[in-house]
């Protein structure tokens, strides 16, 4: 699964640094009934949460995903923001000291987590889809009561060892004070991700987004801004973090809260306490293994490299996890659209639903790796001259994500038809895997060891899952409609590539993204294609 960074990486898991996290339907319109107030809240457009004969779930993933889209873009735009300041603000050495203790927390958030962000999700929206009013609201008050106790043992935990892991374990003595600042936040953290799930499962994804990808790196932004006429410390940077953590905590708690309010009561119920545990520990553990995958490089770096290399590299790899957006835009609401179509036995319906969002996710992620490949030193050197030295590591990092969008949304849907142990094991071995490549690599060739390294278990773990899912599901990522795609994106990516060389990075980079689409077009886009850009050029004004 593609995980993201602390900007993220790929299929995330959740993303809690706002600054880091470049790095899981709505049924389509048709059937007219009287709708209960639940159904009008969560907007649904044909049939309410439960009921069968659902509709199509491609044009619910269509609708919602694009809304995802655009607020996973927005909130990209904003944490691209937020790490300019903070380059700018702190300085290489300084940024790279805040960096590699925001990787820390983000890692630890993880287990914290206990998994529940997914499992909520599966549970929720099971619940939904039978409409069990009453077990979904237990389901969501246990989950959030266990989440709280974890979280607070969690935070306890790591400002204990925050000393004896500067100084012992990375050899940085000035990482004890900003690791244990950031460390206070973490019940915040796991408590608005958690809120985020249950959002998911409600199918609120336009919610879900902004509240997981958009509200912390905005709130946190213009804590910053404020922040700049007063001080221009770690400190200061780690408060802000703290502040804006709780703040989207408050409005996650607050939008769940109001989607609850407007369903049916239901009976008193229990739910299975047993059966959420079994399901989220194994995702909790892949979840733990993915972000390993995802952060080991940074990890690595900071026990072996200066503080300024970590600076350097991690905002190559958060420029890298752009190419990802497009996976997890489509992951949030791909995700309760499988799990639903595998509890109604509609094979077809799935298949169609994942070759033609992994359609979609290509399409997507290799528009945004052009440029980044083609042009990366001069998007490296907006945030400060010392930081075009990480342009081969970004080619790197972002063809390794462009290769992972070629398959699609496949971590969620072997978590989401009831195979969370396939991935956890595919964790387990690839990141142990990666683990030794770093600590293989990055001692002696530094950003560019470490760069290899993820982008080879990216890729390794990716072809892993697609055989994964022949053998269980017998489905294929990819069917004769990715054959345009494919062609439109070798002309442009040539036609650059040659412009680059001949004339300007810059240019080439400006040919390719504007001669992807427009070839694209010209090949012939799929009936799905043309009916959603007909759509909207119809709600234009």
């Amino acid at each position: 699964m593609a995980t993201s960074k602390i900007v993220g990486r790929g299929p995330r898991a959740p993303v809690f640094d706002s600054s880091q996290s470049l790095r899981p339907l709505v049924p389509a319109r048709g059937g007219v009934r009287r709708k209960t107030q639940g159904e009008d809240m969560m907007k649904v457009d044909a049939k309410a949460p439960g009921e069968k004969g659902r509709g199509d779930p491609l044009g619910a993933t269509a609708r919602q995903g694009s809304w995802a889209g655009v607020l996973n873009l927005g909130g990209a735009g904003v944490r691209y923001l937020n790490t300019l300041i903070l380059t700018r603000m702190l300085g290489a050495d300084l940024f790279g000291v805040y960096s590699l203790a925001n990787t820390v927390v983000t890692v630890s958030t993880v287990p914290a987590s206990l998994g529940f962000p997914t499992a909520l999700t599966h549970f929720v929206a099971g619940a939904a889809e039978t409409s069990q009013w009453a077990r979904l609201r237990w389901t969501l008050s246990w989950v959030l009561r266990v989440a709280l106790v974890s979280g607070l043992m969690g935070a306890l935990s790591l400002v204990v060892l925050s000393l004896w892991l500067a100084v012992d374990v990375f050899g940085k003595e000035d990482l004890a004070l900003p690791l244990a600042g950031l460390a206070l936040a973490l019940p915040f953290l796991v408590l608005y991700n958690v809120c985020a799930g249950g959002l998911q499962g409600l199918k609120a994804i336009r919610e879900k987004v902004f509240i997981e990808r958009v509200a912390h790196p905005l709130v946190f932004t213009l804590l910053l801004l404020g922040a700049l006429g007063v001080s221009r410390t770690v400190e200061a940077v780690v408060l802000c973090f703290g502040a804006a953590a709780l703040l989207v905590l408050l409005a996650g708690a607050w939008s769940l809260k109001r989607r609850l309010a407007a369903l049916p009561a239901g009976r008193d119920a229990n739910g299975d306490r047993r059966g959420i545990l079994r399901f989220s520990t194994p995702v909790m553990f892949l979840n733990l293994m993915n972000y390993l995958i995802l952060w080991s490089d940074v990890l690595v770096m900071g026990a072996f490299r200066t503080r300024a290399e970590v600076g350097i590299y991690v905002v190559a790899s958060r420029l890298a996890t752009a190419v990802n957006m497009p996976t997890e835009a489509l992951s949030a609401s791909l995700a309760p659209s499988f799990s639903g179509l595998k509890e109604k036995g509609d094979s077809d319906g799935l298949a169609r639903l994942y070759r033609t969002s992994t359609r979609w996710i290509f399409l997507a992620s290799t528009f945004v790796a052009l440029p980044l490949a083609l042009a990366g030193k001069y998007v490296l050197a907006l945030f400060g001259p010392e930081y075009a030295a990480g342009a081969l590591a970004l080619l790197i990092l972002a063809l390794g994500q462009a290769f992972s969008g070629a398959f699609g949304a496949n971590g969620t849907l072997i978590t989401m038809t009831g195979h969370p142990k396939v991935n956890l094991a595919n964790a387990v071995c690839f990141g142990l895997g990666n683990l030794g490549l770093m600590f293989l690599l990055i001692p002696r060739y530094g950003p560019l060891g470490a760069a290899v390294s993820a982008a080879l278990s990216l890729c390794l773990v990716n072809v892993a899952r697609a055989v994964e899912i022949w053998v269980l599901l017998k489905i294929a990522p990819w069917d004769r409609t990715l054959l345009k795609p494919g062609l439109a994106l070798a002309l442009s990516a040539s036609a650059g590539a040659a412009v680059a060389f001949l004339v300007h990075p810059v240019a080439g980079a400006a040919l390719s993204v504007l001669a992807y689409p427009s070839l694209w077009w010209l090949l012939g886009p799929e009936p799905e294609e043309r009916e959603l850009v007909g759509k909207l050029r119809r709600s234009l004004p």
